[in-house]
C-alpha cells in the first residue's frame, strides 16, 4: 500500500474535486435514506442493499488517514 503524508491527505482533503465527491457521497446517503423511508418492509433484500450503501458511503467519508500516513518528518 502506498504511504502519503499528513500534508499530502490534507492537499487532497481541500481540494475541490475531492470536496465535490464528498458532497455526491453525502447526496446518496440522503437518497437512499429517502427510499428508505418510503419501502422500508417491502424488500427485505433492497433494505439491506440500501443499508449497506449508506455504511459503505459514510465509512468513505469518515475515513481517517492515521492508520497509513508516514509523519512528515520520516518516522
Amino acid at each position: 500500500m502506498a504511504l502519503i503524508t499528513r500534508s499530502e491527505w490534507q492537499d487532497w482533503k481541500v481540494h475541490p474535486v475531492t470536496k465535490a465527491f464528498y458532497e455526491a457521497a453525502l447526496e446518496r446517503i440522503d437518497e437512499a435514506k429517502d427510499a428508505l423511508s418510503y419501502s422500508a418492509g417491502v424488500d427485505v433484500l433492497q433494505d439491506r442493499l440500501l443499508v449497506g450503501l449508506i455504511q459503505a458511503y459514510r465509512e468513505m467519508i469518515d475515513f481517517r488517514v492515521e492508520d497509513i500516513v508516514e509523519t512528515d518528518n520520516g518516522d
